[in-house]
């Protein structure tokens, strides 16, 4: 589920958040370890301090004792003293090696420890020596040369100068000592402050991250319940989806049999009365055939199930068509009908023509329908958009009854019908403005309008439209007001396949009369068995049947050598579904229920081409051959001298039309290079190849199919030069063929 602009700000700060508590952590914790060794650091130095003065006070206390024992030996020469001398001595000399081992890193009290090492030698050769001279006084029994060794003074000034030099190092040591104290005091504050701030600052982002992680979790739980929401919500569209697709097949269905027996009524009733009965009828089953697809194109686009197919389209003749349709309606309104269109402007450009068709059927028929008199003009221009491609901007004005103020911005809702300032009431379902909006803002595009109530509105939308097309529009045109001859196609073998009785009928009805035989199957399996005997030209295939539904009927059929040359035309009601996409693939054609004879007929022409006037044909007025044709065709074998087969025929036929065709008609298209009219010929063009079974020419309509597409007018050209060409190079391969085949026909006689 993509995540909006907000929630993934949201998502960042959270993460931005916990990186940064993490972060402030990580900063406070590095700076109290640092605070911490540096106090410790400090610490030591004094601790290293006290040790020194500690270990000068000993060498003071070791130098007193040598004193002391020095005096008493000389003085009464006893070992004990003597003794206690050499001890004195060597304790002396371990204070000051320790001392050179620990106020090592001090230059000052270096020095002074290499005068206490020399002074110290000194005084231990002094005593060594006056140990030698008290022993002589003694072995003589005369002290006077040990009391002229004390009253010299040498010795004493020795340990005079051995004390000063220890009492300078006590007071360097207590300068060290007071500033490493007053450095440790300093430490101790700032080791405070920092780990009372540090524990603020990891209190602090441990505080951001909990709830960065409180509101993240929060996030999450809303964003789950909002997915699940949505879930519950394209499931719940899925469903109504699925019910309105099987409302719709249900609805088309029956009506599909209302249309068709209102046409068949229509065609056979005289009476003025019974006529206006019947057209009412069929005007009644439009509107309700307007409603449904209305709700259905509405559910589809909220659904996001309704695809545009961008088409290359001739804007000007769409506008034409489309304005047409409403000329006898107008008529008999006394409305006046205008069109503008600014010529000059308009290029080829690539939209969805069949919704863009329906965006401007719903505006003119509200325009016609709210206008009592006066006019309804359209007009439609095109500007190049600064995005590329260009903007194709309509317009419909009417002088009728106008909008309030009030109501403009509630007609596009879905069935709201504005109040009319006439007071009249007009019928409506109040979904045609809504679909529109909807579609053009499905088309990129926008909608507005401007009215004055009493003085009519306009209607002006707004659309990008692409540069390039992907196909040729269709021609749409109201199937259910024209007259249709059946017998201007060539004799065919049709299979009508459905389930429901109404449906088989309305076929039937449409083409009693003429010049077509006619099988009838109730399902998929009869469906492959009837064609299987009756070997059909084409199949008129429902889809939605018990047993076997119309598309595993129509892969039975085409894998079935006997029926293989059908031409399968899908024929189905429903209509949420992506049918048509599905049928074109799968399907030589399509017909929606409820379909015209006109529809029906215009699909046959699109597979089979009209008959020519060289052919000929059962005369009219012969009946359609039904069942009992496939009957008749089951129960025997064509003998050897047979008619042609149907494959045969519908390549007589296509040469014909392909001869009448490559004369003059291809000599216009050449001439006048107009885009409909060389997007027909495309595609019937390859139906006449495919019937012919020429690849060359096969290859050709593919081309110009594909540079019709592409609006490519340089490709188009050129394939229609080759056609001429190539039209002569059939013509010439025909005759030698047909010459072949009457030699070998001489022969075998």
């Amino acid at each position: 589920m993509p995540q909006s602009q907000a929630s993934q700000f949201r998502n960042r700060a959270n993460v931005g958040l916990l990186a940064l508590a993490f972060l402030v952590i990580l900063v406070t914790s590095v700076v109290s370890v640092r605070s911490i060794n540096a106090l410790r650091e400090s610490i030591g130095w004094v601790t290293h301090t006290m040790e020194v003065k500690d270990e000068l006070a000993r060498l003071q206390f070791a130098l007193h004792d040598l004193e002391v024992a020095g005096l008493r030996f000389m003085i009464d020469g006893r070992a004990e003293h003597r003794e206690a001398l050499n001890s004195n001595l060597d304790q002396v000399a371990k204070g000051i090696q320790t001392l050179r081992t620990i106020a090592s890193d001090n230059d000052e009290q270096r020095v002074l420890l290499d005068a206490l090492v020399k002074d110290h030698e000194r005084l231990r050769e002094r005593a060594r020596t006056s140990i030698a001279i008290k022993d002589a006084d003694m072995a003589r029994g005369d002290d006077r040369a040990a009391i002229r060794r004390l009253r010299d003074g040498r010795g004493e000034r020795i340990v005079d100068r051995m004390r000063a030099r220890i009492q300078q190092m006590m007071l360097i040591e207590d300068g060290l000592l007071a500033e490493r104290q007053t450095e440790r005091d300093v430490l101790v504050k700032q080791t405070n402050a920092t780990l009372l701030v540090a524990n603020g600052l990891a209190l602090f982002a441990g505080l951001i991250g909990f709830l960065a992680l409180r509101r993240a979790q929060r996030e999450a739980e809303n964003t789950l319940l909002l997915q699940l929401r949505a879930a519950q919500a394209r499931r719940a569209s899925e469903e109504k989806s699925v019910f309105l697709a099987n409302m719709s097949h249900e609805i088309r269905t029956p009506m599909n049999a209302i249309f068709g027996f209102a046409q068949l009524l229509a065609d056979h009733v005289d009476e003025p009365l019974q006529r206006e009965w019947v057209t009412s009828i069929r005007k009644s089953g439009q509107v309700l055939l307007t409603l449904i697809n209305d709700v259905l194109d509405l559910s589809k686009i909220e659904a996001g199930k309704l695809q545009l197919n961008p088409q290359g389209t001739d804007i000007g003749e769409l506008v034409e068509e489309t304005l047409s349709l409403f000329g006898a309606l107008a008529e008999a309104r006394d409305i006046a009908l205008q069109l503008e269109i600014a010529r000059d402007g308009l290029v080829p450009v690539a939209v969805d023509a069949p919704r863009l068709r329906q965006v401007l059927m719903n505006l003119i028929s509200n325009a016609v329908k709210y206008t009592e008199h006066g006019t309804v003009t359209v007009s439609v221009d095109m500007a190049p958009s600064p995005l590329g491609g260009h903007d194709l901007r309509i317009r419909v004005q009417d002088t009728g009854t106008g909008i309030h103020p009030d109501e403009q911005a509630r007609i596009f809702e879905p069935f709201y019908q504005a109040d009319s300032p006439d007071g009249r009431s007009r019928q409506g379902t109040g979904l045609g403005l809504s679909v529109t909006r909807l579609l053009v803002q499905l088309m990129q595009g926008r909608i507005e309008v401007v009215s004055t109530p009493g003085e009519g509105a306009l209607f002006q939308v707004d659309i990008p439209a692409l540069p390039e097309a992907e196909a040729v529009a269709p021609n749409l045109a109201d199937g259910f007001a024209e007259a249709v001859d059946f017998d201007r196609l060539p004799p065919l073998r049709i299979l009508v396949v459905d389930d429901v009785d109404w449906n088989v009928e309305v076929a039937r009805g449409y083409l009693r009369g003429s010049h077509h035989s006619l099988a009838i199957a109730r399902d998929g399996e009869e469906a492959v068995a009837v064609a299987r005997a009756f070997r059909p030209d084409v199949v008129l295939m429902d889809l939605r049947m018990p047993r076997m539904n119309g598309y595993r009927a129509t892969e039975a059929i085409r894998a079935d050598i006997a029926a293989r040359g059908a031409r399968i035309i899908a024929v189905t009601a429903s209509s949420m579904t992506d049918d048509h996409g599905t049928t074109e693939v799968r399907f030589d054609g399509y017909v929606r229920k409820p379909y015209a004879p006109a529809e029906l007929l215009s699909s046959l022409i699109a597979l089979f081409g009209e008959r020519s006037s060289a052919q000929g044909g059962t005369p009219p007025g012969d009946g359609v051959k039904d069942d009992n044709a496939r009957d008749a065709v089951r129960g025997g074998a064509r003998s050897a001298a047979a008619p042609p087969t149907p494959a045969e025929d519908r390549r007589a036929e296509a040469l014909a039309e392909w001869a009448t065709v490559r004369g003059a008609p291809l000599e216009a298209l050449r001439t006048r290079m107009r885009m409909r009219e060389i997007g027909e010929f495309s595609r019937r063009l390859d139906v006449l190849a495919d019937a012919i079974g020429d690849p060359r020419l096969l290859d050709e309509a593919r081309q110009l199919r594909r540079a019709v597409q592409r609006f490519d007018v340089n490709r188009m050209k050129a394939v229609l030069d080759r056609l001429a060409g190539h039209a002569l190079a059939l013509h010439t391969d025909d005759a030698h063929a047909h010459s072949r085949e009457d030699t070998e026909e001489d022969d075998a006689q």
